[in-house]
């Protein structure tokens, strides 16, 4: 999982949940959303933001 490869335990447990959860409720919809929306800059290197700041370009780009 991931770009990387690289998948702790307990992410690799969680997305087994997700999909579990979606293959018995196929008839359902729902948006998970991570804590906000911010791609500011923080203190700390355990955050986010990059992330959030990559995905945002890229749907502006794609849009565009």
């Amino acid at each position: 999982m991931g770009p990387a490869g690289y998948v702790s335990m307990e992410d690799g447990c969680v997305g087994g949940f997700v999909q579990r959860g979606a293959a018995a409720a196929g008839d359902e919809v729902s948006i998970v959303n991570m804590g906000g929306e911010g791609a500011e800059s923080d203190d700390t290197r355990a955050t986010e933001a990059s992330v959030r700041g990559f995905w945002k370009a890229y749907r502006h780009y794609m849009d565009g």
